[in-house]
């Protein structure tokens, strides 16, 4: 019987590792490694007990790296310079934006684009670009905040980032490098050192 219960407790572990659940069936799953933890504590098998237990952090870990990768984002165009969510967002995470961006003067001219971006009704992110020429932009801020920065979210927002460029019709972004953790953001997420820029490019036709 023991060697049963151990059978089942390396089976469960490999299904927590394994399994590719769509969203909705993961909390099936999760509750289902729940039983065999109950299970275990019940037959009194230690191996089952403690299998089952670092089956449902597993799960519960790869449950909300599935939630973040689906969470959709919204971008929200602010035209007017003094709006009231936009200049608080500048002054809550001011001093993590100068961090981030030493070069920003937090000086927005009336010609940039500014852009909010938002998941589940909650504020993420800010981007601000400065139009060089047709098909150029310069990204002067480019900020996600803290609590998503290294996230799944983070690369969702990039992707949002370039098809809004690509919507409004430019081929080309750039950003200056800034600190040396945004500089490192940049390079995870795709961007490439050139002639002292991070550029990328637009890839659609």
């Amino acid at each position: 019987m023991t060697l049963f219960y151990d059978l089942i407790a390396c089976l469960v572990v490999a299904g927590s590792l394994w399994t590719k659940p769509s969203l909705k069936t993961w909390p099936y799953y999760l509750i289902l490694f729940g039983g065999f933890l109950i299970g275990g504590l019940i037959g009194q098998c230690l191996f089952l007990t403690i299998s089952s237990i670092i089956a449902l952090l597993i799960g519960i870990y790869r449950y909300r790296i599935q939630i973040e990768k689906n969470r959709t984002i919204e971008v929200i165009l602010v035209p007017d310079r003094d709006d009231h969510l936009l200049n608080y967002f500048l002054g809550f995470y001011k001093k993590d934006i100068s961090a981030y961006f030493p070069s920003f003067d937090f000086n927005i001219e009336d010609e940039f684009l500014v852009a909010l971006l938002f998941s589940d009704m909650e504020s993420i992110g800010l981007i601000i670009a400065e139009i060089r020429d047709p098909q150029t932009l310069k990204i002067c801020l480019d900020y996600i905040v803290p609590k998503h920065r290294n996230s799944e979210l983070a690369k969702t927002f990039y992707l949002c980032e370039l098809r809004c460029i690509d919507f409004l019709g430019y081929r080309q972004i750039y950003i200056e490098p800034q600190s040396k953790a945004h500089n490192e953001y940049l390079e995870r997420i795709g961007f490439k050192l050139i002639d002292g820029k991070y550029v990328t490019y637009k890839t659609s036709k």
